[in-house]
């Protein structure tokens, strides 16, 4: 079994940070969810804490960070 953070690409609802964090602290993923919300909602930082994280850790399956996926998508384009 392996110790590194990914995000999980079985127990996801929008990128997989809460499935994979909650998997990695081993707590639920769910609590996770709400918790990543009110700290939106009430604090303002949550969102951000979450797309930070989307873009930083690596997916499970395929080991592809956010920033990959956003290369991707907007590829430079040398013309």
């Amino acid at each position: 079994m392996s110790n590194a953070l990914v995000r999980s690409s079985s127990d996801k609802v929008i990128a997989g940070v809460c499935g994979g964090l909650a998997r990695q602290f081993g707590i639920d993923s769910n609590l996770l969810r709400v918790l990543f919300v009110l700290g939106a909602i009430f604090l303002q930082f949550g969102w951000l804490i979450y797309v930070a994280l989307w873009l930083l850790l690596p997916a499970e399956s395929s080991g592809r960070t956010g920033f990959d996926a956003l290369k991707d998508q907007f590829g430079s384009s040398s013309n």
